[in-house]
């Protein structure tokens, strides 16, 4: 069994790219989430049905947004470490 070599580093503006896709994907679950907590949830009265669902749409959007960062990450990880 032959000792792992570490993999030599990958430029600068691979890792800046990575950030870029990472900061995209939490901007657009923001804006998701920002558009369902603040404009669906002030629908109505606090107590509304439509303001109760756009406030827990909004929390389960923020929520997969930060999840599907992870995911990402996750992924990109693995896959630079098998190459």
């Amino acid at each position: 069994m032959s000792p792992s070599t570490t993999p030599d580093a990958l430029p600068v503006r691979t890792y800046l790219e990575e950030g870029a896709r990472i900061a995209a994907i939490l901007l657009i679950w923001g804006v998701l989430a920002a558009f369902a907590t603040f404009v669906i949830g002030n629908f109505g009265y606090g107590s509304s049905i439509i303001a109760i669902v756009g406030q827990w749409l909004g929390t389960v959007l923020g929520l997969v947004g930060v999840l599907n960062a992870v995911l990402y990450v996750v992924f990109r990880a693995i896959d630079y470490w098998r190459a």
